[in-house]
């Protein structure tokens, strides 16, 4: 592992591409991404028409679109939530934000990477949650351990774009 100028440690493989986040990572394009979520202990939250549901404690991913622009969706998730609008909005405040992936492509892949998800043995998804404008079960999803690294080269592979980068959030101690 390298440290870069502010002593946060860097990691990289052949692979994945890895940095810390900054305001300059996030590329402006169009194009979907993960957002992977440490749920700390099993709470009952309320989302929005889905009422009620509880989430236990573990690791969580979550696919989105960012057609507008990845920098200007993902700074949403950087920052205190004023106003909940999406489903997600309502986990941000109680879940640990751990990594991003970030797909940038002109070609609309969320519901894509969705059915990834869905489809590999030790994923679950949580139903109807961030898919009330589209017909998958699910965009949000608990993860077993040790998961994440293999999934996300899986997903980089079968893509069309074949670009991915994930963003590693630095712990604040």
């Amino acid at each position: 592992m390298s440290k870069n100028q502010a002593g946060l440690s860097l990691e990289s493989s052949r692979r994945v591409k890895q940095t810390i986040l900054t305001p300059y990572t996030i590329p402006p394009t169009p194009g979907c991404y993960t957002l992977i979520l440490e749920n700390p202990h099993s709470q009952t939250l309320s989302v929005g028409k889905l009422d009620l549901i509880t989430f236990p404690s573990g690791v969580y991913a979550y696919v989105g679109s960012a057609m507008g622009g990845l920098s200007k969706r993902i700074s949403r998730y950087l920052k205190e939530i004023k106003r909940p609008h999406w489903h997600i909005d309502r986990l941000m405040p109680v879940f640990h934000l751990k990594a991003i992936w970030v797909f940038p492509s002109p070609i609309r892949q969320e519901c894509y990477v969705a059915q990834i998800f869905a489809q590999t043995p030790g994923v679950s998804a949580i139903p109807g949650f961030g898919s009330t404008d589209c017909s998958c079960p699910s965009h949000l999803f608990t993860l077993k351990k040790n998961m994440e690294a293999p999934l996300f080269t899986n997903i980089k592979e079968a893509l069309p774009c074949g670009k991915a980068c994930k963003i590693v959030i630095p712990e604040v101690p």
